[in-house]
């Protein structure tokens, strides 16, 4: 309670109600996360199969341009949002009970978990759709990027508590418990969607996917957005060695589900740290030095792990559980800092009735990215003998994968050369000039405008 009334407090008021919903899928994402590990390597999953599945999941998160044609296409009793809602949360609720109640094999309990994966993605693409027409009314000055950083806030609050908790239980309960509970939260969030969602019908011109897809593809065009989507790609693609460390986690170290749980735990509350410090001090910063500094910094303390695979932290006196609480504190900051920048310049390049969409496409270009990491990672660990039993090419694994999280360097010049606010607000000239360029007239002429109110003439326009 109290942490939600401190998030309330920092947030701006239009979009309290968005940010329930956050909080409420940062529970669900992480609930049970470490449940469902353990629950497939009970079930005998390999370490390279397991990456892959991992990897499987993300998928659905890849088609979320799909969903957001369908809600911006296909409207139910005048609502694009609300209904799509509470339809994926039931569905939702019905697949974690079935996985509660019944003994499955492993094909079962996979597909099983695609399809939660399927519908929570689609209700997640709701929420953005929200969250962006709301962004898009933010004033200009400092207020740039206040309405995602409060949101993702409200997300990784509710994952800290729901780490916490999921650790915590596992040691008690089984994870079909964990299952029923998360099937439980579903309903709820269904039930307070219809009462709190408050959606007006939609009154705007009511497109077809096909001329959906043709507004979205225009507007992938623009170069504002798509360099920094390849960067951004380039940067989250490199091989992760992640799903190899985990199982040295559990079958090397011994590190209980209850300690894994508050690794996850500080995972998420540097994730909300790293928030607070782009929210509060880098909304503004230059977008080259940005990320130049973010990716020397990744790069160095992603080979950190090394030392506790190489027990180099043991020879010194630097206990295991003490040295991965600290490695991964700082590797969330960093990675939550880099998304943030990337989301706030999404959000405001949406145009008008293809929010859903566009901003869709954006996130899906991260979330391919996370595939291709953990599909070259499982290769790399299979390529290098890496099994749940054997870890001698561990520390060669990690090194690789560090060296490949360097490669975003070479592209950093398809990253703009100024801060967000250089993006969304150019020049009433700069307008006129490009315009001018355009169409190889004097627009001021042309309309009777003062070339300083041209800007805003061809917004209303």
């Amino acid at each position: 309670n109290k942490l939600f009334r401190l998030f309330i407090y920092i947030s701006p008021p239009d979009m309290h109600r968005i940010a329930l919903f956050y909080f409420f899928l940062g529970i669900i994402l992480q609930l049970p996360d470490l449940a469902v590990r353990f629950y497939l390597i009970d079930l005998g999953i390999g370490v390279a199969t397991l990456g892959v599945f991992q990897a499987t999941l993300i998928i659905p998160w890849c088609l979320k341009p799909f969903y957001g044609f369908i809600s911006d296409s296909v409207l139910i009793r005048g609502l694009r949002r609300k209904p799509y809602i509470i339809a994926c949360n039931i569905l939702c609720t019905v697949i974690w009970f079935i996985m509660a109640q019944c003994k499955t094999p492993v094909w079962a309990a996979q597909l099983l978990l695609f399809l939660a994966s399927v519908m929570t993605c689609f209700s997640d693409v709701m929420y953005d759709s929200i969250l962006v027409e709301i962004a898009k009314q933010e004033e200009g000055g400092n207020d740039h990027g206040k309405t995602q950083s409060g949101c993702w806030g409200a997300r990784a609050v509710g994952a800290l508590v729901a780490a916490g908790a999921g650790g915590l239980l596992l040691n008690v309960v089984s994870p079909q418990v964990i299952f029923l509970t998360e099937a439980c939260i579903m309903g709820i969030v269904a039930v307070v969607a219809y009462l709190l969602i408050d959606e007006k019908p939609f009154a705007g011109p009511r497109n077809t996917i096909c001329i959906q897809s043709k507004k979205l593809m225009r507007s992938l065009r623009n170069p504002k957005l798509w360099k920094p989507a390849l960067f951004v790609f380039i940067f989250a693609a490199t091989p992760s060695s992640y799903t190899a460390f985990f199982y040295f986690l559990v079958n090397e170290l011994q590190f209980s589900g209850s300690f894994l749980g508050l690794l996850t735990c500080v995972r998420h509350g540097a994730m909300l740290v790293g928030t607070f410090l782009y929210s509060k001090y880098l909304r503004n910063t230059n977008y080259q030095k940005f990320f130049l500094i973010l990716v020397l910094l990744s790069g160095f303390l992603g080979a950190t792990p090394i030392i506790l695979v190489t027990h180099v932290n043991a020879r010194v006196g630097l206990p295991d559980s003490f040295f991965a609480v600290g490695d991964d504190l700082f590797l969330s900051v960093i990675g939550q800092i880099a998304l943030m920048p990337c989301l706030v310049l999404a959000a405001k390049l949406c145009p008008q009735g293809i929010e859903a969409s566009m901003y869709a496409s954006f996130v899906s270009i991260l979330n391919f990215a996370g595939i291709v990491s953990e599909y070259s990672g499982a290769l790399c660990t299979y390529l290098m003998g890496v099994t749940k039993d054997d870890f001698t090419n561990l520390p060669y694994l990690i090194l690789l994968c560090t060296l490949t999280s360097f490669s975003p360097l070479c592209v950093l010049s398809l990253l703009p050369k100024g801060n967000v606010h250089d993006l969304i607000a150019p020049s009433s000239e700069a307008v006129e000039e490009y315009l001018e360029e355009m169409v190889d007239v004097d627009l001021g002429e042309v309309l009777g405008e003062d070339p300083e109110d041209l800007s805003e003439t061809v917004a209303n326009v």
